[in-house]
């Protein structure tokens, strides 16, 4: 059964010339799990808030085959900050009924009740059999038994990791009962754990899902269907990202043969025409009357033929040039990062000892060690919550531990990646950020092209640039750093998929020192030379 289908869909932002989005065909149909993908800034974003209604199209129609569907929305920034504990924040998804419940909760937990009381808890209860609010909390936990929250119900949301988050979300969007689920990042800031978790969810889930996603072992894992966004255009294939890729490689290798063949016919008509004219165009009529009559006239009515054939030939040139013509297919020219050959030291770089911290009284690390040698690639790994961001922030001096030590070799330049991207200020222009690296123009405009970045980017403010471009920004300045040690939290996080296969072969090729958090498997197989598991430190 078909939900949506969207036909012929455009969109431009009124402040650019430019389309984003040039004839999209797209339909959702039942059970389907499509994951959208594309290079960041490519109108992924734009595409969904059309999808959802925030943004109306320039041209095309949207319509609903059967009935017009619940579409629930998951974003990509998914802490919830509500004060409130999980299993109130989902009852609160139907605000009038959790009224009625949380009054009805207070009254029954009072010792003592004044007559009015009284009375107001007899109408609430009325009020909740009325309502049927026993089916509600039954969903309620229904939805808290599905997505593991049982054991967080009494939990604050505002202490919850970004995993448990994540859960209590989608928990959220399928008390709305949805047709569609519409996920924008749903494994950033997730575990491994927890993202082989979503993954089981997904395949099990009954409904449709649109989402979209830059970590390709998730697409394998997930997806019934891929939608590459680019160039405004939307190409749909059944399948996972290897085989979209593959297809992809194929179809292109294909029609590469076609062009070829085609520019080779174009070739020989061409010569074709040109030798059929030169001949015709030879004969003088000083020679066409040479022999008299009957062989002038044999001349004269082979040079037409040779001459209409011509005409014929040029008639279909221009058909082949026009109507039917072959396109030459685009193959993306690779980028390449470099962040460069780095002084290293010949001895041991970093030397954590006996380490222990604590927030507020709770410890994080208790006698931890840890020792990095010269060139070495550490992959930090544990569940969310165990302290891998904040072994960074200690390392790189942001924190100060309790007790130990954390000693470093002579001339140690750290270069510092946040997850958060928190170093960013939304109300500085690009140009300005850039430039504070010391670099020239020219040089850092260079530089943007390879990482992936709009030349036009340099004269906006960074607060109106996507989290991908962001991502790209701050990657960018510590490729302008020429830091020998590396401290990267979750550095793909926002970045399309090529962006981190790129990234992925720059740090591998990097020859300075590296400690990283990620939960891209594909990312931390091409880049980690050593793991460290954080729970165990």
């Amino acid at each position: 059964m078909q939900f949506i289908q969207l036909k012929n869909i455009h969109y431009r932002y009124p402040d650019q010339y430019k389309s984003i989005l040039n004839g999209i065909d797209l339909v959702i149909a039942e059970q389907e799990k499509i994951a959208l993908i594309g290079k960041n800034g490519c109108g992924k974003t734009t595409l969904i808030r059309i999808i959802l209604g925030d943004l109306q199209a320039s041209q095309g129609s949207i319509s609903y085959p059967v009935h017009q569907p619940v579409i629930s929305y998951l974003p990509q920034d998914t802490k919830v900050s509500a004060s409130l504990a999980v299993e109130d924040f989902l009852l609160g998804v139907a605000p009038a009924k959790y009224e009625v419940i949380s009054r009805l909760r207070h009254l029954e937990h009072k010792q003592e009740l004044s007559e009015a009381e009284g009375l107001a808890l007899a109408t609430l209860w009325h009020e909740y059999h009325s309502l049927d609010l026993a089916s509600w909390e039954a969903d309620v936990n229904s939805v808290m038994l599905e997505m593991d929250l049982m054991e967080l119900k009494q939990r604050l949301c505002a202490s919850l990791s970004g995993g448990e988050s994540t859960r209590l979300q989608l928990a959220a969007l399928l008390l709305e009962k949805p047709d569609i689920l519409i996920l924008d990042e749903p494994t950033n800031h997730l575990d491994l754990e927890q993202i082989g978790w979503l993954e089981d969810w997904l395949n099990a889930y009954a409904g449709a899902v649109l989402y979209v996603s830059h970590d390709k072992s998730f697409i394998d894992n997930t997806a019934s269907k891929i939608a590459e966004l680019a160039d405004g255009k939307l190409e749909v294939r059944m399948g996972n990202y290897e085989s979209f890729t593959r297809d992809q490689t194929q179809l292109k290798e294909h029609q590469l043969v076609q062009y070829r063949q085609r520019q080779i016919l174009l070739r020989n008509l061409r010569e074709a025409a040109q030798k059929r004219r030169s001949w015709a165009s030879s004969i003088q009529p000083e020679t066409r009357s040479e022999g008299g009559g009957a062989v002038y006239e044999s001349i004269s009515n082979a040079a037409r033929t040779q001459m209409q054939q011509a005409r014929n030939v040029e008639k279909r040139i221009a058909m082949l040039n026009g109507r039917y013509a072959v396109e030459r297919p685009s193959f993306e020219k690779p980028r390449k990062l470099d962040f460069g050959q780095v002084q290293q030291s010949r001895k041991e770089l970093l030397n954590i000892s006996g380490l222990c911290f604590s927030y507020g009284g709770s410890p994080v690390f208790s006698d931890f060690y840890l020792n990095l040698g010269s060139g070495e690639r550490i992959w930090l790994s544990g569940a969310n919550g165990s302290g891998k961001t904040t072994l960074l922030k200690l390392i790189a001096g942001e924190l100060a531990p309790d007790a130990g030590s954390i000693s470093f070799a002579n001339r140690i330049r750290i270069g510092y990646y946040r997850q958060d991207l928190t170093e960013l200020d939304p109300l500085l222009m690009v140009r300005a950020y850039l430039l504070s690296s010391g670099r020239e123009e020219g040089q850092i405009r260079t530089l943007m092209g390879c990482i992936g970045l709009k030349d036009a980017l340099i004269e906006e403010r960074i607060g109106r640039l996507s989290w991908g471009e962001r991502a790209k920004l701050q990657l960018l300045m510590l490729l302008m750093g020429e830091y020998n040690l590396l401290l990267l939290d979750e550095p793909t996080n926002h970045l399309d998929l090529k962006s981190r296969e790129m990234l992925g072969k720059a740090l591998r090729e990097y020859n300075g020192s590296l400690i990283f958090v990620s939960h891209d498997r594909a990312f931390i197989g091409q880049v980690s030379t050593r793991e460290v598991n954080v729970d165990r430190g």
